[in-house]
């Protein structure tokens, strides 16, 4: 449920704030590039009771596609298939991605980073996409779990203009 409240601070218009009890879905995917479009159809459904800016959107459906791609291409090597999950929390400022999968242990956000001043001829190949999930979220973390993988991806929503 989204309610839009009216406050009036001293000496500023009224502003509308989004009010929600946090809900979380979740999707199961397998280790198929095929999968993205039905990722980014669940986001886009999870998220628009937010009316998220599109800035926001493009952070968090790049983000996770970028992760999702890394587990689907360099997490799953043996050639069967393998299931993981994504589950999006959303509430009213914010919407949280908890990515889970089997694979081998790996720490994305351990990386180093990428030194972007360099020409691009001259950057060693790969860590791009990690260093974007770095810049565009606004909390990382990776843990492992067991013989789990488990990436956190926060993303704080930006002010919407009133309607």
């Amino acid at each position: 449920m989204v309610a839009t409240i009216a406050t009036a601070p001293r000496h500023t218009s009224l502003l509308p704030v989004r009010v929600m009890t946090a809900l979380t879905q979740t999707i199961t995917l397998t280790n198929d590039l095929a999968e993205i479009p039905r990722l980014a159809d669940f986001v886009d459904a999870v998220c628009a009771p937010l009316d998220p800016t599109p800035k926001d959107m493009l952070a968090l459906q790049l983000t996770l596609e970028e992760a999702v791609t890394n587990i689907i291409n360099h997490g799953y090597r043996d050639g069967r298939p393998h299931t993981f999950t994504v589950a999006l929390t959303v509430d009213s400022r914010s919407i949280t991605a908890v990515v889970t999968d089997d694979a081998p242990a790996f720490d994305p956000l351990a990386r180093p980073e990428v030194d972007t001043s360099l020409p691009i001829d001259q950057r060693p190949i790969g860590g791009l996409g990690v260093h974007l999930i770095k810049k565009l979220m606004h909390r990382t973390r990776y843990e492992r779990h067991g013989d789990r993988n488990i990436l956190t991806l926060e993303q704080q929503l930006s002010p919407t203009a009133p309607n």
